[in-house]
């Protein structure tokens, strides 16, 4: 076997290594929300018309920030969905500023109580 097969073999094992590492690491990895997070259903079917929190109507802020389940911003209007657990905070306008769309796991827990 010759040396550049075997630096080949060794560092595609290093490689391997790196990643398999770096996906535990987000798996393990549970998401921090601010203590003054809320809890909702976000329908955001009709943006940029209107959305929804609750069934009541809400605005987001212009410099909102909305946080896919893989902890990523996406854009709102890639959101569609018409029911999406989400954990959120409002700005001093009451407009909705961070948006969280929850797993499973995060749905089953309950949020920390602000004091």
């Amino acid at each position: 076997m010759s040396i550049a097969k075997i630096l080949y073999r060794l560092s595609m094992l290093v490689m391997l290594c790196l990643v398999a590492t770096s996906v535990f690491a987000q798996v393990v990895a549970d998401r921090q929300f601010p203590a003054q997070a809320k809890r909702g259903v976000l329908n955001m079917s009709n943006y940029p018309n209107v959305i929804t929190m609750d069934g009541v109507q809400r605005h987001l802020a212009v410099s909102s920030r909305i946080y896919s389940v893989t902890n990523l911003i996406v854009v709102p209007s890639s959101v569609t969905s018409n029911s999406l657990v989400v954990n959120y905070t409002v700005n001093v306008f009451n407009d909705i500023d961070k948006v969280w769309i929850l797993t499973q796991s995060e749905m089953a827990k309950k949020l920390p109580t602000s004091n």
